[in-house]
């Protein structure tokens, strides 16, 4: 008598794909494609924009005569290099988008239509490997030089040691800085605490401002110097910098405080150090050096 095995058969194992070819090869086809060629040339095309509107835009910010200090040529060498990192990414994304928008795929046309989905990209080592490395790559570069340029400017504006303790042969000027709606007034303590209404200071000498305010919230903004801070009601807020450069620039305040908050500014006129002992003296002060 024969018996017949009634159990059930243990299910297969699913097959690997057979459509998927090696990584390097796809990319290698992918490459040889019209459509591939035309978004690395929009890819090359967008950057050199980006990167060209990056010199515009930094030239119209120093069409006022900076940087004035160390501390705004450390940040237009990030808005460079920030810009120069992220310039090809952000070229490829938006030729991709731009190809889009002028209809590109639907130009595109193989020798027969598809009869599966190709494979998915996630099942690519080569592809999965080269983004996953390249943007641990890109973003390790970013926080290093972020933390590294972060010290470098928080060091030249004596927010880590003081003005009096940096390595500077002239002496530093203390400054009090208030803020009122809507002017700025300055106090030289050292100088016979003469007031000005203008901050006129010598040339590389470092300044340490002890900043606050008389009524509302402002913030007191060196533009081509990079230094801001706020100045608040009741409190003392304390940042500097050496100016390197003689000329007359910009301060402003750049906390809304109020109706006339845009009218809120004055100069920063650098000057020679025989220059500004000759405006102590005017001023009824006594000499700094």
């Amino acid at each position: 008598m024969s018996t017949v095995d009634e159990r059930t058969p243990e299910a297969e194992e699913p097959e690997s794909p057979t459509n998927r070819p090696p990584g390097m090869h796809l990319a290698t086809r992918w490459m040889e494609r019209p459509y591939a060629r035309r978004i690395i040339l929009l890819t090359v095309i967008i950057s050199a924009v980006i990167i060209a509107l990056t010199f515009v835009m930094v030239a119209f910010m120093n069409l006022s005569g900076g940087p004035a200090s160390d501390i705004q040529g450390e940040i237009e060498k990030t808005m460079y290099v920030l810009t120069f990192t992220s310039a090809p990414l952000m070229g490829f994304t938006l030729a991709i988008l731009t190809y889009s928008w002028w209809g590109g795929w639907g130009k595109v046309k193989g020798p027969e239509e598809p009869t599966e989905e190709g494979p998915a990209i996630r099942t690519n080592g080569v592809a999965v490997v080269a983004w996953i490395t390249v943007c641990s790559l890109l973003a390790a570069f970013l926080v290093i030089w972020g933390l590294v340029e972060l010290a470098t400017i928080t060091a030249s504006s004596y927010g880590s040691v003081p003005a009096n303790q940096q390595p500077n042969a002239a002496k530093a000027i203390d400054i009090n800085v208030t803020g009122q709606q809507w002017v700025w007034s300055f106090q030289y303590p050292d100088q016979g605490k003469i007031t000005s209404s203008e901050l006129v200071v010598p040339i590389n000498v470092p300044l340490y401002f002890n900043v606050t305010s008389l009524d509302v919230v402002h913030s007191f903004w060196v533009v081509e110097a990079g230094v801001k801070i706020d100045a608040n009601p009741g409190a003392i807020t304390n940042t500097g910098f050496t100016p390197n450069k003689l000329g007359t620039f910009n301060i402003r305040c750049a906390e809304l405080c109020g109706l006339h908050h845009a009218y809120m500014e004055t100069n920063l006129r650098v000057v020679t150090q025989e220059q500004f002992d000759s405006w102590v003296r005017e001023m009824g002060g006594a000499k700094t050096s």
